[in-house]
């Protein structure tokens, strides 16, 4: 028994060893604080076995807006030449970063000479074109609508739902849940097997109500868009756009002044009226030779080959300038 440690000694000797422990961390804490070696916050959560890479990808701030903006512009190759201050292309540009799509938000100015005149209206870059201008005219069509025309859509619009919902209740009721193939012979044996065969249905119910698509206007539309900075002595150049594109990629290597001009006409290409034209015949009438594919994407470098050319030749004054724009 005299061997044996008493209650007591375990308690001297376990107060003992925390007291040694306690030392040695509270030296190592001193070592590492007055050396400095990690800061007081990488310290607090090393000892709370926070991971350090996670917190600062939880803490990291996002670029802010203008410096997106300006990496894309750069990725994509395309020059924005802003406007002075106060003038009213300026005053319009409200383009700006998308922190949700991670994509420019383009100020877009449309133009449709034959009705509504110029509109401006905004376009993400990830989008393709056609379907924001189908956009817009939606959504103009709704604005023009009156108070009565408009309850009558909302109605006719809840009696397609309803009657969508009711088809496809009754196509469900006359589907057998299961299926009963009795009384099957055996082709080897010739006995026949009394127990029936069950196939299973899926189950309509559970089936996701039917949605409605909105209708899609035909598009009998032409989309161009507007190359700046050419002389006033040729007509408007236009650049045909493909409406299945997105901005991104039909703005690559290209300029524009504040934010991008878009054209809709109803001729094609082939057929465009005479005081436009088509870029590809300007690159050529200057003695450039334009891209294999230049009405989607031309080299970044013809708008200063362009400007130096004309001023080269004494054309300065004859560049066409729109209110707000600059050479």
């Amino acid at each position: 028994m005299s061997e044996l440690a008493t209650p007591s000694g375990i308690d001297h000797d376990y107060n003992f060893l925390y007291s040694i422990e306690h030392r040695i961390e509270r030296s190592e804490k001193l070592l590492v604080e007055d050396l400095e070696i990690v800061s007081k916050g990488e310290l607090d959560r090393a000892r709370k076995g926070e991971d350090e890479e996670s917190w600062k990808r939880r803490h990291e701030k996002e670029a802010p807006g203008e410096v997106c903006v300006a990496k894309m512009l750069s990725e994509m190759g395309c020059r924005v030449l802003t406007a002075p201050k106060g003038m009213r292309r300026n005053k319009e540009n409200t383009s700006g970063w998308n922190k949700r799509h991670r994509t420019i938000h383009w100020q877009v100015e449309w133009i449709r000479e034959k009705s509504v005149g110029r509109t401006l209206y905004r376009a993400l870059g990830d989008k393709a074109i056609g379907e924001v201008y189908d956009l817009m005219r939606e959504e103009e069509r709704r604005m023009g609508l009156s108070p009565e025309e408009k309850k009558a859509e909302k109605k006719r619009k809840a009696n397609d739902i309803k009657a969508a919902v009711k088809k496809a209740k009754v196509d469900a009721s006359h589907i057998p849940e299961h299926t009963t193939i009795p009384l099957l012979q055996d082709s080897e044996s010739g006995t026949w097997s009394f127990t029936p065969t069950y196939t299973s249905i899926p189950d309509i119910s559970q089936a996701e109500s039917p949605k409605l698509e909105p209708a899609i206007r035909p598009r009998n539309y032409h989309l161009y868009l507007h190359r700046p900075l050419t002389p006033s002595s040729f007509p408007k150049v236009l650049v045909p756009l493909d409406p299945d594109k997105t901005l991104t990629d039909l703005l690559r290597k290209r300029e524009v002044l504040e934010f991008p001009t878009i054209y809709v006409l109803d001729e094609p290409p082939e057929d465009i009226p005479e005081k436009f034209m088509l870029e590809k015949h300007y690159l050529t009438s200057i003695g450039k030779a334009p891209a294999e594919d230049s009405e989607t994407d031309t080299d970044v470098s013809h708008s200063s080959e362009d400007e130096s050319s004309s001023s080269s030749s004494g054309e300065d004054s004859d560049v066409s300038i729109e209110e707000g724009e600059i050479l």
